[in-house]
């Protein structure tokens, strides 16, 4: 698990805000970390970290450098520097990434995959992972 300063994450650590009222559709590219509290359709690619709140809805693949779900995500995963579902989040899709963290009653229903040491995304660059 992630030592308690990184968790949850502090308004100074968020650059984008997606409120609780807040409906997007499409896609969302991202240079530094993000929270969603809204619904989301569509696609997420962030180079930073993801916080999905608790009211969220998500229908996404997402690719973020860490994750940390507390709501509902339909879709694939690929976080590379690990994924936390904490007990009130929901993952249905496949998971890709370096560590993966379920808390007791969180819900996940996919395949993982933890070989994961590189990805490239078309729009934000090359990231890597070192061991």
């Amino acid at each position: 698990m992630w030592p308690a300063k990184k968790r949850p994450f502090s308004a100074h650590q968020i650059h984008t805000l997606l409120g609780e009222n807040t409906h997007f559709k499409g896609s969302l590219h991202s240079q530094n970390s993000l929270r969603i509290d809204g619904t989301l359709e569509g696609d997420i690619h962030a180079q930073g970290e993801l916080f999905i709140g608790e009211k969220s809805k998500i229908k996404a693949n997402i690719v973020a450098k860490r994750i940390i779900v507390a709501g509902e995500v339909i879709g694939n995963i690929e976080a590379l520097q690990g994924l936390e579902i904490i007990s009130t989040g929901k993952v249905y899709g496949d998971i890709s990434g370096a560590r993966l963290v379920i808390e007791k009653g969180a819900v996940y229903r996919g395949k993982v995959n933890m070989d994961v040491i590189e990805s490239q995304n078309p729009y934000e660059g090359e990231i890597q992972l070192t061991r």
